[in-house]
Formats: structure tokens, sequence, C-alpha cells
């Protein structure tokens, strides 16, 4: 308890010192009510001092420094640097990998509502001797979320590009010249899991034109026919994960 007594006393006596150093003295004969009267008159500003003071000061009073504040507020708004928060996802349906028709899409946000999605679908082996679907797929497109990106319901639209080669039972198709070409509208909607993963649910529908050789399903069957072939139905059904970063 003494170091402790000690230790603030010398904490609180060099402030004393400093008070007492600092505080004035005024030597005076005469009584302290007048002393205090000629110190108030003193106090007083000057007649012409006090109207220098007021032509600086801003006119308008409250309102003029109200009215200061918004427009430094304003500025402030302007020049604040947005925050870097757009949504990108990558992706894969799995109602496809349960095919063994692999995929991977890449989704980013490119203005407030709206985000634009590639995917790519392959495949490159049968199921069996019999039966299979070697393809290339390409399905870009875009999505208007209603809500942020990566969140509740979205519509859009993709332009649909696939390459393939598919044999079931005693046939092959294959297409021919050009892929099998299309456009479609999709309906999606999306859930949130946490920590930036995502289950998003998808279809779509739209038109398609493909043209296409049929080959007996043997080791190199001859060709049947060649044909053009009009389909609209649906283009996408998507159970697919995605992660956000």
């Amino acid at each position: 308890m003494k170091k402790l007594a000690i230790i603030l006393l010398a904490i609180m006596l060099p402030g004393l010192a400093t008070v007492s150093a600092q505080a004035p003295r005024i030597r005076t004969s005469a009584p302290v009510e007048k002393t205090a009267q000629k110190g108030a008159k003193a106090s007083k500003p000057s007649a012409p001092a006090a109207k220098e003071a007021a032509a600086a000061a801003p006119k308008g009073g409250n309102k003029g420094g109200k009215k200061g504040g918004k427009k430094a507020a304003k500025a402030a708004e302007t020049f604040t640097a947005p925050s870097n928060g757009l949504y990108m996802a990558l992706k894969t349906n799995l109602a496809y990998d349960a095919f063994g028709v692999l995929n991977l899409a890449y989704e980013c946000q490119f203005a407030d509502h709206w985000t634009a999605e590639l995917p790519v679908i392959w495949s490159l082996w049968d199921w069996k001797e019999t039966r299979g679907l070697r393809t290339v797929a390409l399905q870009p497109g875009v999505k208007y979320w209603f809500s942020k990106p990566g969140n509740g319901h979205a519509v859009g639209a993709d332009f649909d590009l696939a390459w393939y080669n598919a044999r079931w039972d005693d046939d092959r198709y294959q297409s021919d010249c050009r892929p099998a070409m299309g456009a479609s509208i999709l309906y999606a909607y999306t859930l949130n899991m946490g920590r930036g993963w995502k289950a998003e649910f998808s279809l779509g529908v739209g038109y398609v034109n493909t043209r296409y050789n049929t080959y007996y399903n043997i080791t190199d069957g001859a060709l049947i026919d060649t044909r053009t072939k009009h389909y609209f139905g649906p283009t996408r059904l998507g159970i697919t994960l995605a992660y956000s970063f």
C-alpha cells in the first residue's frame, strides 16, 4: 500500500505543480468585486472586432452548415470506391454426371441482376457395347436474377451447340458436317447451403436443329441414311452443385 501511495503521489504531484505554475496571479489593491468587474469588461470584444467576426461567420447559421454537410456527404459517396462483390461460381450438373456425361460450368456476374454462364459437357466413352453417348457440347447463356445473383429465382436464355456420336441397339447416330444448334429459355432456382456451397435446380425448353447420319451399330457399319431433325422440347435438366467464391 505504501508503494502504491508513493507511485500515485509521484504521478499527481507534477500535474498539480504544473497547474499551480500556470495559474495567473493578479496583483491589485482593489477589492475582489471590482477586480472581477474589470476582468469581465476586458473580456468583451470591441465593436469593430465583433463586426469583423460577424462578417467572417457563414450566412444562414445551422442551415448553411447542414447544406455543407450534405454536399460533403454526396462528394464522399461520389468518390467512394465500389466494393468488389461480384458473384462467381464453378458448377457441375449432377443429373448429367449420374449418366457418365461429365460437365463443368463457370458463371460470373456482369451487372446488378445479370450473370453469364458457360457450361462445357463431354462424354468420350460408351456405356456398353451396344449403347453409349459420345459428345462435346457447349451451352453459353445469360440469367436475370430477381434477387441478388446466386440466390433465389432466375430466368434466362442460352445457345446450344453439340457434336455427338450416339449408339442405341441396332443403330448409330452421328452429327453430320455441323453440330446440332439451338436456343432455349430456362428457369432456375438456387438454394444457399452455406460456406459458399449452393444447389441449383433448372429446366430449359427450346428449339434444336440437327443434321445426322444413321449407321448400322457394328464396327465400320454401313451408312443407312442422312436426315435433318427439328426438335422442340426440353434442352436442359439441371440438379447442379455450385461453389461460389
